[in-house]
């Protein structure tokens, strides 16, 4: 019988968003681990209910962990939250950091700041998304993307830090394939076509055997997004 301390626990909302780098990283190295989602309700008269989250589980999480937020992961009595530790905290525990922590930690920071460029977007006034976004998708996005095609052609691999995914390479994957979608539902060329490194560690990173069973379930085809977003949010 598993001790449920040897199961990974990630929680998150019932969408794809910052955990499913998280969930990748959990099914690439064939870890025990248990998908632990929450769903806005909808409110009758407008909004939307948290309760799962804020009323239900967070009380007692904050408890072993007054810095709680979504995402977690709770392993070995242990529970981190902050997207950043979590994936270094599971980098570590999976032998996902290649060795090389300080490159891992600045590498997940760039992806982070082109997803907090996004998010504010998606999540923003509709009127400012209508305005903006088509420009985010075409100069931000090919801002960072740049960067990384850099990074990859300085360092001569696949994945930014060798012939094998470690912990960026799951968020930066995410961020790019959100992207892809992002353009195509703006009838946008894909933001990949002048990173050709970058567009071939997105495919050769999809095709990763030990991530088709992620790819083929339920969690890969959450919505990318929450409920209220301007985008991805079905």
């Amino acid at each position: 019988m598993t001790d449920s301390k040897d199961v990974i626990k990630v929680g998150y909302w019932h969408i794809r968003g910052l955990a499913a780098p998280l969930r990748m990283m959990c099914e690439y190295k064939g870890a025990k681990w248990e998908n632990i989602t929450y769903e806005l309700k909808e409110k009758e008269g407008g909004g939307w209910d948290a309760s799962a989250w804020f009323a239900v589980s967070k009380p007692k999480l904050k408890e072993r962990n007054p810095l709680i937020n979504l995402p977690y992961v709770d392993y070995k009595a242990k529970l981190v939250s902050q997207t950043d530790a979590i994936i270094m905290y599971l980098a570590s525990e999976l032998k996902l950091d290649g060795g090389q922590t300080i490159d891992c930690i600045q590498l997940l920071a760039e992806v982070m700041d082109l997803r907090n460029s996004a998010v504010r977007l998606f999540y923003g006034p509709k009127e400012t998304y209508q305005n903006k976004i088509k420009d985010h998708c075409t100069v931000t996005v090919s801002r960072h993307h740049t960067k990384m095609e850099n990074w990859l052609k300085s360092k001569g691999s696949t994945y930014l830090l060798g012939d094998k995914p470690t912990a960026p390479d799951f968020h930066l994957w995410e961020m790019i394939d959100q992207h892809e979608v992002l353009a195509k539902s703006l009838s946008l060329e894909s933001p990949l076509k002048n990173c050709p490194r970058l567009a071939k560690l997105y495919k050769e990173f999809r095709s990763l055997k030990e991530l088709q069973t992620y790819f083929d379930g339920p969690a890969s085809k959450y919505p990318i997004n929450n409920k209220m977003a301007n985008f991805g949010n079905n």
